[in-house]
């Protein structure tokens, strides 16, 4: 009985530790930096399987030390104990009702709940208002336009390519891979990850196919006040993968009218 009692009050001190460390995670935000309301969701989520599953780590983790310590011997022939159990009905019940219990509640929430979320997200395809911005992966490049103002290829004053957003506005990012600039095949490419750090998600580009990415801005920060906030690829492409990156820039609704007409200028 010592030994249970010893053990569950290592394990309640561990697991007390453990939680008021990821409550200080989570003030300082567990994904680092978000910019998008996809992204908290996705924050959120972490923060609710960490938090239950902080006690089972701890268990395991308290067991294992305490045996070893309780238990070990340093003598070269260890003594076979009197008592031997090779065996516990109750705890292995337990333990796998509890085991079950918790897979089946992650199922519903927060995957199936994301999932939901996620199609929630997606109807914004009925909305009109909503910014449409098709990207186009190449080797080693991104490419950005705004169809709906006639921006063909978004650019800073160097000629580099650069995606800029409104704040508090649905984004429908359109998605492709292909090489623009040859004459072969224009389906001809390689797999390329569109990935935005601070929008919490990512989504892989296909070559032949078209695929689309929904987030909803809701922080006014640009390349230069986080590194978190750039296009980069997340799938290995070839020799110049590490340096496939641009730079994201979301302003208020004023700046980016005003970027878009600085940007026609630039396209005529």
């Amino acid at each position: 009985m010592g030994d249970i009692i010893g053990f569950v009050v290592a394990w309640i001190v561990v697991a007390v530790l453990g939680e008021w460390g990821v409550s200080v995670l989570k003030q300082h935000s567990l994904y680092y930096y978000t910019i998008t309301t996809q992204g908290l969701d996705g924050e959120n989520a972490f923060g609710f399987i960490i938090t239950l599953l902080v006690p089972v780590f701890a268990f395991i983790v308290v067991m294992l030390l305490y045996n070893m310590i309780r238990f070990g011997s340093l003598k070269l022939q260890a003594q076979r104990s009197p008592k031997q159990f090779y065996n516990n009905k109750v705890f292995v019940s337990v333990w796998i009702v509890i085991s079950i219990l918790l897979n089946l509640l992650f199922f519903v929430h927060p995957t199936a709940s994301a999932i939901e979320q996620m199609f929630n997200s997606e109807e914004a395809r009925y909305n009109r208002h909503d910014l449409i911005v098709n990207v186009t992966a190449r080797q080693w490049q991104w490419l950005f336009s705004y169809p709906q103002y006639g921006i063909t290829q978004a650019q800073d004053a160097n000629g580099n390519s650069v995606l800029y957003l409104p704040n508090d506005r649905t984004i429908k990012f359109v998605l492709r891979s292909y090489d623009p600039f040859h004459t072969y095949d224009p389906n001809a490419g390689v797999v390329h990850s569109f990935w935005v750090p601070a929008f919490g998600m990512k989504q892989d580009i296909i070559p032949g196919e078209t695929r689309y990415l929904y987030i909803h801005t809701n922080k006014i920060t640009s390349y230069s006040v986080n590194p978190m906030v750039r296009v980069q690829c997340a799938e290995v492409c070839g020799p110049g993968h590490p340096f496939m990156e641009a730079p994201v820039s979301v302003v208020s609704n004023a700046d980016f009218q005003a970027w878009v007409a600085q940007q026609k200028k630039l396209q005529s």
